[in-house]
Formats: structure tokens, sequence, C-alpha cells
């Protein structure tokens, strides 16, 4: 049970119980309470707002973002266009053509003029200066050299050996052998006696030496036999040659079956999907981005211009701008005074 006690008017007089007080309007459009009762807010204020706010930010949305949007999404198709036109169609077949016709050409022609011209040349110069300078200077120089230097020197030297070696040799024959039969031969006897000995001992510690190795060797090699390559060609034999055979025999059974589907069943499929998909979708899809979308765009883009956009740009000078004006002086909407 709600009750209060209102002022009836300025001069203070009482009144009698009443529902909710009155409220007074004022200059900026909204309702104050008298009492201490809440402030509750008039319905009537929210149409200019609804009306000079919310309609032409929804209008300029509309004619705004919506055409940013479609435009974005223009620039967008066109930028595809332009990646396929410039890339797809100019610059990859250009590439191509330029590589196929120019720069192969060229390079069979530098290899044909290596092998052919330069190779050929190159021969021929190391076949004059191997002659000229091999052939000719120093083979003949050395001929000339052995004949007129060398054997004349030889034949010298051939002189003074006889006549300052062999013949004095010849008159002292008889005291030299005298030396050596008396005096050197015992001497070398003695001193081959003594390299035999030597010779001996050292081939009967040798000869133990290379027994001890043999036999060492020979026991490495049956421990060796005995121990790895006995158990690793009975694995080989009986465990990896049949495990491998019988892998190999099922990867044939396996593979070949997947590759005869592979060639007659998924790459046919594939082509005739790939057939299917530019006959049922590409090409129909080309053809109504074409035909209709490209028509239909270009009349909704005039219908807007002419419909949204020439009416909220007019709405805009003729009905905003001076409602704003008019408006904003005294402190724009929802002001209290």
């Amino acid at each position: 049970m709600r009750a209060g006690v209102a002022m009836a008017g300025r001069g203070g007089s009482t009144g009698t119980l009443a529902g909710p007080a009155p409220v007074r309007p004022e200059s900026g459009g909204g309702a104050v309470a008298v009492s201490g009762s809440p402030r509750r807010p008039d319905p009537a204020i929210a149409w200019p707002v609804r009306y000079l706010v919310v309609w032409p930010l929804r209008l300029v949305a509309f004619a705004v973002v919506l055409p940013l949007r479609l435009l974005y999404e223009a620039v967008r198709l066109a930028g595809r266009g332009l990646r396929t036109l410039l890339w797809d169609w100019f610059g990859c077949p250009v590439l191509t053509a330029l590589w196929r016709f120019v720069i192969v050409p060229i390079g069979r022609t530098i290899t044909w003029g290596w092998r052919r011209l330069l190779v050929p040349a190159l021969r021929a110069l190391w076949t004059a200066l191997r002659t000229v300078l091999w052939d000719w200077l120093i083979v003949d120089s050395a001929r000339m050299l052995w004949r007129y230097v060398m054997i004349p020197a030889a034949k010298v030297l051939i002189v003074l050996f006889d006549l300052l070696v062999v013949r004095p040799a010849r008159w002292l024959r008889r005291p030299l052998h005298w030396f050596g039969r008396t005096v050197l031969l015992p001497v070398l006897r003695a001193v081959a006696a003594v390299i035999r000995a030597a010779a001996h001992v050292v081939a009967v510690v040798v000869r133990a030496v290379a027994r001890a190795a043999t036999a060492t060797v020979r026991g490495f090699g049956f421990l060796l036999r005995l121990l790895l390559v006995r158990p690793a060609v009975w694995f080989w034999r009986t465990v990896a040659t049949p495990t491998g055979r019988a892998f190999v025999r099922t990867l044939r059974v396996v593979v070949r079956p997947l590759g005869w589907c592979w060639r007659a069943v998924l790459v046919p499929a594939g082509q005739a999907v790939g057939f299917a998909w530019r006959l049922l979708v590409v090409a129909p899809l080309s053809w109504c981005r074409r035909t209709v979308v490209r028509p239909i765009g270009r009349a909704v883009g005039a219908t807007m211009f002419v419909l949204v956009v020439m009416p909220t740009r007019w709405a805009d000078r003729t009905v905003w701008r001076p409602i704003r004006d008019a408006l904003l002086p005294r402190g724009g909407f929802g002001h209290r005074g």
C-alpha cells in the first residue's frame, strides 16, 4: 500500500493521500518529480532519438558500410581475376616459353660451340705447343746434347779411367792378389761365419714368433668362426632368408593389387571426377558469374545508388543537418535544464 504526502503548490499547503506525485515538464523535454519518489523516463522522449538518430544511423550504415563491403568483395574478386590473368594466363606461359624457346636454345648453342669449336681449337693449340716445345726444342736439344756433349765426355772419362785405374791395377794385381788371399779372404770368411750364425739365430727366433703368431691367429679364427660366423650363417640361412623371401612375396601380393587399383581405378576415377567437376561446377559457375552475377551486381549497385545513396544524401542535406543545427546549440538531445 503506497501513500504519500505531496506538495500541492509552492505555498506549502498540504494535501490528502494520493497516488504517484505529479510531474512537471521542463524545457529540456524531460520530466522531474516534485516529491522524493523515483524518477521515471518519459516514453515520449524516445521518438526523436529513434527517428532522428537511430534511423539515420541505419541509413548511413546501409548506404556506407554495405557498399564498402560490396566494394571489398569486388576488389577481392578483381584481385583473384588479376592473379589468374597475370600469372596463370600470362606470366607462367611467358616464363615457360622464355625457358623453352630462349634459354634452352642459348644453352644448347653454347654447348655446341664448346664441343664443336672451342674444344677442337684447344686441342689443336695443345698439339702445336707440344710439337714446338717438346718435339722441336726439348727432344732435339737433348739429342744434340747427348750426341755432341755426353758421348765425347764419356769417352774422355773412359780413357782417364783406363789410364788412372785399370793400368795401375794391372801393375798392382800380384800384391793385391796376395793381400786378398792372405788377409782379406780370412777376414771376409770370419765375417760371413758371424753373419750366418746371427742369421740362423734370427731365423730361429723369427720362426718361433711366426709359429706362435700363426697358432694365435688360427685360434682366434677358430673362435671367430665358432662364435660369430657359424651362428650368423645359420641365422642367415634358417631365419633371415626365409623371412625376407616371405616378406618379399607378401609385399608383391599386396603391392601388385594396390598398383593395379591405382592405375586401373583411382587414376581414371580421379580424371573422371576432375572432368565432371570442371563440366558440372566450374563451367556453370563461370558462365553464371559472367552472364548473371555481374549484370545483377551492376544493377544492384546502380539501384542502391539511385534508391539509397542519393535519398540518404538528400535527407542528410535537407533534413538531418537543419535539425542537428537547430538542436545542438541548446545542448543536444536529452539535455535537462
